[in-house]
């Protein structure tokens, strides 16, 4: 039987990263069985109404709204359908996610995501249409942008939705002086590179969710952001040199496309970047 979300790597990115995300419009379909091993969750962009039980028990009918997430049991069967067409957003998030946000939070036998039919919460929301918006330009932020992404969303269900509660991450002020600058130097000599946050986390020596927390209390940005931040600001300075082209600066500073960097460019900078060039 073919399964209703068989979801799918990231495409470009899936090599390196482990969060599995497909989108797709479903035709209406008959009763189907699943015996899921890892977390799943799917986001609808339309409401729907699906029939869902578990096991053999009685047979619900559940509303989801546009916006809206549905976690689907770990470790039992369950049976699902939907009787119109939908359209959804598939993540499959790995226990490794989980237990690296809970490495130094939770015992690894209290780590259970508490089953709920449907969520809304309203940072899964942002969090899963900035996902399907990278999804659908080909993921070209690169690595860190997703890897920011799953650890985000892996420490939301381990804050809100697993059985027990965990311990809090204490940011004692955000990352040592010289770890900080350790961090950006590194960020600043690979920034042509597609980093990931282990790289970063590796750099600073720090557990990827001690890392992920430090660098935001010392900076007010995730790292993705800060990235982003320090390639525009390289990108500035090199477009004062009128033998590169527009595409050999967004190229030279880690960008994959150049309709992405001036995208980026002019969200930042207010121009795109060959007017900018002309302002100079």
């Amino acid at each position: 039987m073919q399964p209703m979300f068989d979801a799918a790597p990231i495409g470009p990115l899936s090599p390196s990263s482990s969060l599995l995300v497909e989108r797709r419009d479903l035709e209406p379909t008959s009763w189907q069985s699943h015996f899921l091993k890892e977390q799943l969750l799917h986001f609808f962009m339309k409401p729907a109404v699906i029939g869902y039980s578990l096991k053999d028990a009685a047979i619900t009918k559940i509303p989801v709204a546009h916006g809206q997430a549905v976690f689907c049991p770990r470790r039992e069967w369950h049976n699902i359908r939907w009787a119109e067409r939908i359209s959804v957003l598939s993540i499959r998030i790995p226990d490794s996610a989980l237990m690296e946000a809970a490495r130094e939070r939770l015992a690894e036998r209290s780590l259970e995501i508490v089953p709920r039919h449907v969520v809304t919460d309203d940072r899964l929301t942002h969090l899963l249409f900035a996902l399907d918006a990278e999804r659908a330009r080909g993921y070209s932020t690169g690595k860190l942008f997703v890897d920011c992404i799953e650890s985000a969303l892996a420490n939301i269900l381990l804050t809100s939705f697993n059985t027990f509660a965990p311990r809090s991450i204490p940011s004692r002020g955000g990352m040592a002086p010289r770890v900080l600058r350790r961090v950006v130097e590194f960020m600043h000599a690979n920034m042509d590179q597609q980093i990931g946050l282990k790289d970063l986390a590796d750099c600073a020596g720090l557990s990827l969710s001690h890392f992920s927390f430090q660098f935001r209390a010392s900076t007010n940005q995730s790292p993705h952001q800060y990235m982003l931040r320090l390639r525009i600001e390289r990108s500035r300075e090199l477009l004062a040199n009128s033998r590169l082209s527009v595409l050999d600066v967004g190229l030279e500073v880690g960008f994959r496309n150049q309709q992405h960097f001036a995208t980026v460019f002019r969200n930042s900078v207010g121009v795109p970047p060959s007017v900018y060039r002309t302002q100079l």
